[in-house]
């Protein structure tokens, strides 16, 4: 069996080649680029991880983008495929093991480094074998072997390159709750566009005698369904703009030019009439509205009656009094409100002849309504055009000069005739019995005006401020069944220009979908990974050519066995080796990394520096730079 060479032989045979200390010209050390050439597994591992962390990030910011759900009045809402939408759950089960993968393969490369790194640092500090182990699995990933290795640090960059390993082999573990935080759907506000039918209006006349039934039954059916149930009616605090609110209430956030009613309403108590006839007392009031165009006095343009009609029962009625074009886009007209064996807050009381009243009390309301041309903003507004002074970049609702109106209304007054409507709106929130008044009794669970037709009464107490509600409300509701009647009906000939033309309308909106700026959060931790392994590589190439370490390498069983061959390491390990059944006692050895008193490159006790070491062959080795050696 053949001998061990001895160190003269090693030294002979290491004249062979380029790593011979103090040989002449001076040895090539083997860096960075040998490192990586005899390590192909690195370079493989970087890019299967590359790929693979990319390709996570990729799809989840794609997908971050598309909506899960989207609104059925959008035009431009990109939804992802139905596929996606079922098994969303799939997918960023699918994207965490892929993105778990490249995680670690990039943690393999920086892990590697880790390992590369305990050559210069046994130049440092000495390691005991059991501390030499510690590092070795720390930095192979064995989080339970950190606490040794952590016992072994003598030196800053020791504490500081375990650290790093240690963070290295945690970080893939939060790749899991990072890619289920980017994969849990949030309602986030887009920007979303939406065809709208822009216009209104009326296209009769008012009359309080026989109103035109075809407005009254849009009215009285939008109405009551507020009146009983208030959260039915939408956007409630938009009542006074001229728009259709049950298409507009899903639309988000938006700005728009539209026609804003302006309204304002004042009541006084009031004394009524009541007619007599003949001697007798009839169950109708006397009033003033006698025609619809105050700007005419002709016998024909009487098309409401002098007198109104109710029928005898203890509830709430009303009618118009009055009316006065105040100027050509603004209409006043007084209403009177009577509570039937009843009472009205602030109301005057007038006796009522008849066998089953009495009493009444009364208020009149001035309804001032004022059409102005204005802009709509609901919310927080999408920004608009670089030129934001300008009010044309906003999308048109509806317009006063586009409005429908009554053919036979004079040009002046036109518009005065369709806020006439709204001022009498109260009108037809009710239905009218054999011609008489609509009335209405207080609704004890959404305290507002319900219309009464020959169901139980339930209150007949009222304010001043519920019927200015009631006012309001009625208001909301024509205008809210005129305005969607455009959208639905082909209008009568006007002399208004064509309002049935879709216009695109962008608003925000809530909708269900991936947060775009979590799918960025996924480029974390491959971040700090690859920043892990550039410092070290860059520390590596620093401190292997600071103190001309020959080569650059891992620290696997080959490289370990290599600078094993010391005169110190065999001694002492052929001592314990003679122990055959025993387990080592080496664990408590002290090693360093460097030249020993042979000149010989490896393990030892007692060593020195690589910087000026020279070898002498035949002899033991000297050093040409005694401040290089270091002993322990």
């Amino acid at each position: 069996m053949p001998t061990s060479p001895t160190p003269r032989e090693v030294r002979r045979l290491a004249s062979d080649h380029d790593f011979v200390l103090g040989a002449s010209p001076s040895p090539r050390r083997l860096g960075w680029w040998a490192f990586l050439a005899t390590h192909l597994s690195l370079i493989a591992a970087f890019g299967a991880g590359a790929i693979c962390v990319i390709v996570a990030i990729i799809y989840t910011s794609t997908t971050s983008r598309q909506m899960l759900e989207c609104p059925s009045w959008a035009t431009n809402c990109e939804k992802a495929d139905g596929w996606t939408i079922e098994h969303l759950g799939t997918i960023q089960g699918i994207i965490t093991l892929i993105y778990f993968i490249g995680l670690v393969a990039l943690a393999y490369v920086a892990l590697a480094l880790c390992e590369a790194a305990v050559w210069p640092l046994l130049t440092k500090q000495p390691f005991t074998i059991r501390g030499l182990d510690a590092y070795l699995a720390t930095a192979r990933g064995s989080i339970i072997s950190a606490p040794a290795a952590l016992m072994s640090i003598r030196t800053l960059a020791t504490g500081l390159v375990l650290i790093a390993a240690i963070a290295v082999t945690l970080i893939p573990l939060a790749s899991a709750p990072l890619v289920g935080f980017a994969f849990t759907p949030t309602r986030q506000f887009v920007q979303l566009e939406g065809g709208y039918v822009p216009g209104g209006g009326i296209s009769e006349q008012y009359a309080q005698t026989d109103p035109p039934t075809s407005v009254i039954a849009g009215v009285l059916a939008e109405y009551h369904s507020w009146a009983t149930d208030p959260s039915s009616e939408p956007m409630p605090e938009y009542r006074d703009w001229y728009m259709d609110r049950a298409a507009l209430s899903q639309r988000g956030n938006f700005s728009a030019r539209a026609v804003k009613l302006q309204t304002t309403i004042s009541c006084l108590p009031h004394q009524v009439q009541q007619l007599n006839k003949n001697g007798s007392w009839w169950n109708a009031f006397v009033t003033n509205m006698t025609q619809t165009n105050s700007n005419s006095s002709q016998a024909g343009d009487k098309n409401s009656s002098a007198e109104v009609w109710v029928r005898t029962s203890p509830e709430l009625t009303l009618w118009a009094n009055n009316f006065e074009f105040v100027s050509p886009h603004r209409t006043r007209t007084t209403l009177v409100f009577v509570a039937l064996n009843g009472t009205i807050d602030g109301g005057s009381p007038t006796p009522f002849v008849h066998p089953d009243m009495y009493g009444a009390s009364a208020v009149a309301c001035d309804v001032d309504i004022e059409a102005l041309d204005d802009i709509l903003t609901v919310g927080d507004s999408p920004p608009l055009s670089d030129d934001d002074d300008n009010t044309t970049t906003r999308p048109l609702l509806s317009s006063l000069s586009d409005l429908r109106v009554s053919p036979s209304a004079e040009g002046q007054t036109e518009i005065n005739e369709l806020l006439l409507w709204f001022t009498v709106s109260p009108l037809m929130a009710g239905a009218s019995v054999d011609g008489t008044q609509p009335m209405f009794f207080n609704s004890t669970s959404s305290n507002r005006a319900v219309p009464y037709t020959t169901s139980a009464a339930e209150r007949n107490t009222w304010t001043v401020a519920g019927l200015e509600e009631f006012i309001r409300l009625s208001i909301g509701a024509l205008a809210q069944t005129t305005t969607t009647t455009t959208t639905t009906t082909t209008t009568t000939t006007t002399t208004a220009p064509d309002t049935n033309a879709n216009i695109t309308l962008t608003s925000t909106t809530s909708t269900k979908k991936l947060a775009p700026p979590r799918a960025l959060l996924l480029a974390i931790l491959p971040s700090l990974i690859l920043a892990v392994a550039i410092a070290t590589a860059a520390w590596l190439i620093y401190v292997h050519a600071r103190d001309n370490i020959p080569v650059m390498r891992t620290a696997g069983v080959g490289e370990l066995l290599k600078s094993a061959q010391t005169g110190y390491l065999r001694e002492v390990a052929a001592t314990d080796a003679a122990k055959t059944f025993l387990p080592h006692e080496l664990g408590g050895l002290e090693l360093m990394y460097g030249v020993d008193k042979n000149g010989m490159a490896g393990l030892a006790r007692s060593v020195r520096g690589f910087r000026g070491a020279v070898s002498v062959p035949g002899g033991a080795g000297r050093s040409a730079r005694r401040d290089g050696v270091r002993a322990v």
